[in-house]
């Protein structure tokens, strides 16, 4: 049970690592950190919506919000600061 308590905690760390991650590229001015920023942001989304549906019965509502506000803030960042 120690070994698939420590894969989901991996995966939850991968998910919300992708969140951070677009958020902090979201102020890049160059074109590469802006392309990553956008990547990471909808992976962040697709995971966190995919986390809200599997888990929908639990607090999945909760724990798939946080990648997807995370990767839909730093979207919105970055197509701001790029018009």
């Amino acid at each position: 049970m120690e070994g698939l308590a420590a894969l989901v905690t991996v995966i939850l760390l991968v998910i919300y690592s992708s969140g951070l991650s677009a958020l902090a590229l979201a102020w890049a001015r160059s074109k590469w950190l802006r392309i990553a920023s956008r990547t990471f942001a909808v992976i962040s989304i697709v995971t966190g919506l995919w986390l809200g549906a599997t888990l929908f019965d639990g607090n999945g509502v909760f724990v798939g919000g946080i990648p997807v506000v995370l990767g839909a803030v730093s979207l919105f960042i970055s197509l701001r600061r790029n018009r």
